[in-house]
């Protein structure tokens, strides 16, 4: 089993880890900057699930580079850009709160739907290790390719797998595939 491999089994674990230890609850998300809301269901306020921006509602400028352990992917994007990609509102937003470790993750969980973005290091090498079903994808950093519903993306020595169904159904579709692609070219803008 290749690195890649093994690093792209523990991150679907992860995600999937994600998925179920998830709770129920609301986010309240403003698009002029203010401070989001949390109400959590059956709980006391958690802050990890607010949303982080500045004061001008743009992405934190922490979390930036291609240090895996620097980056925070919930912070390269904002609520407002998150809502206006996906075309749905923030219900809840799961974080890693980690720095440690080679995958870093962010789910913003969707009135209806889900988007998942994942980062981790590799290399031109590693990034051709992939499953013969995918589909090579055009248009968006160094190379990419889609693979059961995600995205995956090389930026140099990045890796972003990013997972959409906020355009129904499950990921893979047309529509989630492009909201994938946006998001992806976001990320490679604020690297």
């Amino acid at each position: 089993m290749t690195a890649r491999t093994l690093r792209l089994l523990l991150a679907a674990a992860a995600t999937t880890g994600v998925f179920a230890l998830t709770g129920c609850g609301k986010i309240t998300i403003s698009t002029d900057g203010s401070s989001p809301s949390t109400t959590p269901t059956g709980a006391a306020q958690q802050p990890s699930s607010a949303a982080t921006a500045s004061d001008d509602g743009q992405a934190a400028s922490d979390g930036l580079g291609t240090d895996v352990n620097q980056l925070n992917p919930c912070k390269l994007l904002t609520p407002a850009e998150v809502n206006q990609f996906t075309g749905r509102e923030i219900t809840q937003i799961d974080r890693d709160n980690s720095t440690a470790g080679t995958t870093r993750y962010c789910q913003w969980q969707l009135e209806q739907g889900v988007l998942v973005l994942s980062l981790s290091p590799t290399s031109a090498d590693d990034f051709a290790v992939r499953d013969p079903a995918a589909q090579d994808f055009d248009g968006v950093g160094d190379e990419a390719f889609t693979s059961s519903g995600h995205l995956y993306v090389r930026s140099g020595d990045l890796s972003i797998d990013v997972y959409s169904t906020s355009k129904g159904g499950d990921g893979g579709s047309a529509e989630n595939i492009a909201v994938e692609k946006t998001v992806a070219q976001r990320v490679i803008d604020q690297l």
